[in-house]
């Protein structure tokens, strides 16, 4: 869910819950559940502007690889019979200051996209049951309205009388559009490129043609925003995943639900370890360590030496804003064109570090606990590391694969012991390993990304008991 403006987010995040920020190469995410639906739903602000919405809408889409994309927040009416506070659903939106200017006046050259059929209905459902007036404010439930209707979208806010240019052009050349805005072409674009389905939704705010100040004085800026927001909130409740259909389900679905994300490889795929990642040296006197891989399932394009290049400086801000390396540590860098590590190495015992490999392999790891004379695999403590370890790495900008084989280990386990923080006595050690070989949990299944930016916490909950199992018994 992308907005323009400040008052527009603050519309939406009222009906999210349990929201969480997530930094993505500088764009501020949050994520969060749609109040009363099993949906996710990442949302970001772009700022004003078409340039502007195509950028975050291409990023977000190359972040979170999502089911839909939708534009929410005002615009302004250019139709008597559309009034403040009523509703515009973009059936199609124009880009309307492409043109050529000549002696002969002005040509418009005008672009178009259609958006998504699909979500039109839906939308077209909800306003038909209206159920969704009943979360308006009382004063709005029986004269708010809801078009679908064309949009268009400028690079400026129009705000003048009947026979102003702006006026003229969008009359004479786009006359069935019935509300104007600065950011729908931008992110219809983008959005169209990428083949994802996408929906326009606002709320008017204003008449367009001069009275602009006095209905935002009137409040009339928030009350739209809510409306429209509103009943965006209800157009996705309405949605069903992908894939589902109404069909009765085959006895094969009385599988538990959280053993349908992991899909089973023909074989394990092939990952660097902690060991081929780190260079030369780097293994030598390191402390037991939890490593996390991402591995991309299938490799559809590989990362450019540039941007490997490139990367090594990202990776050192992300893990300093993620508190993996903090701002006084020394993060060494290690590049060349086919892998990129950044890490810590700690006298003090603390080492942490990234990696990504031209393949698109995605890395991270950080010394165990050691409040005593070992080092200590929790399992709790060693969920909360993996779920802080998945995000991270999700948030690293390279290009997402569709699914993730997900694997992870224990390095240096001669002076490892399982069992509760809470429980550990310092000055004595139990169970330890009493071996040099790493305990892995080896990528053997696969999730999509969309699982991995959703579901982070059952993946780690998953990931941690599978560590637990294979330090307990090896040959597990």
């Amino acid at each position: 869910m992308l907005t323009a403006l400040p008052l527009e987010r603050r519309a939406v995040r009222r009906l999210l819950e349990g929201l969480e920020r997530v930094d993505q190469a500088g764009t501020v995410f949050e994520r969060g559940r749609l109040r009363g639906t099993p949906w996710t739903v990442y949302l970001a602000a772009t700022g004003p502007g078409n340039d502007s919405a195509a950028v975050i809408t291409e990023r977000v889409i190359n972040f979170v690889r999502p089911q839909a994309v939708f534009f929410v927040g005002i615009a302004g009416s250019l139709k008597p019979d559309v009034s403040p506070g009523d509703v515009v659903v973009a059936s199609e939106v124009y880009a309307y200051h492409g043109g050529k200017e000549s002696a002969e006046g002005f040509k418009g050259r005008p672009r178009s996209w259609e958006t998504t059929h699909h979500l039109q209905q839906v939308a077209m459902l909800v306003d038909s049951v209206g159920d969704w007036r009943g979360r308006l404010p009382e004063a709005g439930r029986d004269t708010t309205e809801v078009y679908f209707k064309p949009i268009a979208a400028g690079d400026l806010v129009l705000d003048a009388p009947t026979g102003s240019p702006s006026r003229v052009l969008l009359d004479r050349n786009f006359n069935d559009v019935v509300a104007v805005e600065m950011e729908g072409a931008g992110f219809a674009n983008a959005a169209t490129k990428a083949g994802v389905p996408f929906l326009l939704i606002r709320g008017i705010s204003d008449m367009a043609d001069g009275t602009k100040q006095s209905t935002d004085g009137a409040g009339m800026q928030e009350a739209a925003a809510q409306h429209a927001a509103l009943f965006l909130a209800e157009v996705i409740a309405q949605l069903k995943p992908a894939n589902s259909d109404s069909q009765p389900q085959s006895p094969a679905s009385d599988q538990p639900a959280d053993d349908l994300i992991w899909q089973p490889l023909d074989e394990p795929a092939s990952v660097a370890w902690y060991r081929d990642l780190v260079p030369s040296g780097g293994y030598a006197g390191a402390p037991s360590l939890l490593e996390v891989h991402l591995v991309p399932i299938p490799v559809t394009s590989r990362v450019t030496a540039t941007r490997m290049r490139e990367l090594a400086e990202e990776l050192v801000s992300l893990g300093r804003s993620k508190g993996l390396f903090t701002n006084t540590e020394q993060v060494d860098i290690h590049n060349t064109a086919e892998l990129t590590v950044v890490a810590v190495a700690n006298p003090r015992g603390r080492w942490t570090g990234l990696a990504i490999t031209r393949s698109g392999q995605r890395s991270a790891w950080e010394s165990l606990p050691k409040p005593g004379i070992t080092y200590v695999l929790d399992e709790d403590d060693a969920r909360e590391r993996i779920t802080t370890l998945l995000e991270l790495l999700e948030t690293v900008d390279v290009r997402a694969a569709p699914s993730y084989a997900l694997a992870a280990g224990i390095e240096n386990t001669i002076l490892v012991t399982a069992e509760r923080l809470s429980e550990v006595n310092p000055h004595h050690s139990r169970g330890m390993g009493m071996r040099d070989t790493p305990v892995r949990v080896q990528p053997e299944e696969a999730v999509t990304a969309a699982v991995v930016a959703s579901r982070g916490t059952d993946l780690a909950e998953e990931l941690s008991a599978r560590l637990l199992y294979a330090f307990r018994d090896p040959g597990s």
